[in-house]
């Protein structure tokens, strides 16, 4: 299994990929990474934006293996991590996330707003 999911953050920074290989989608790598994962925020702790890429990648993959359709998968993309199971700056930083995912054939998926993030204008009273 190969999963290449391509991040847009903020406007003004230019989007990176981020590879994942796997023997396949039962991979023992691959699990024991996403459950050690949730291990953390079952105790209360932050994740960084790598884990993050991971458990939105083991959610697509999965999402794909029970037959959703790409319109499914981004609706329910948003119920995956809260604004407070990241660190700062993660959710502004994946604003839209583009999957190609290889299993016994090539998938795409886009999720936009993958973490749901209120966009907040400053205003100042002189």
């Amino acid at each position: 299994m190969e999963i290449t999911v391509t991040v847009h953050g903020e406007p003004d920074v230019l989007p990176y990929t981020k590879r994942f290989q796997f023997q396949d989608a039962g991979d023992t790598v691959f699990i024991a990474s996403c459950e050690k994962i949730k291990k953390a925020l079952e105790k209360q702790q932050k994740i960084n934006i790598n884990e993050a890429l991971l458990l939105f990648s083991a959610f697509v993959v999965s999402s794909i293996k029970e037959g959703k359709g790409e319109a499914m998968i981004e609706e329910e993309a948003s119920s995956v991590l809260s604004p407070d199971q990241v660190m700062i700056g993660v959710p502004e930083m994946l604003r839209r996330l583009d999957f190609e995912i290889i299993l016994e054939k090539t998938f795409t998926v886009s999720i936009n707003r993958p973490i749901p993030v209120q966009d907040f204008a400053l205003s100042s009273t002189m």
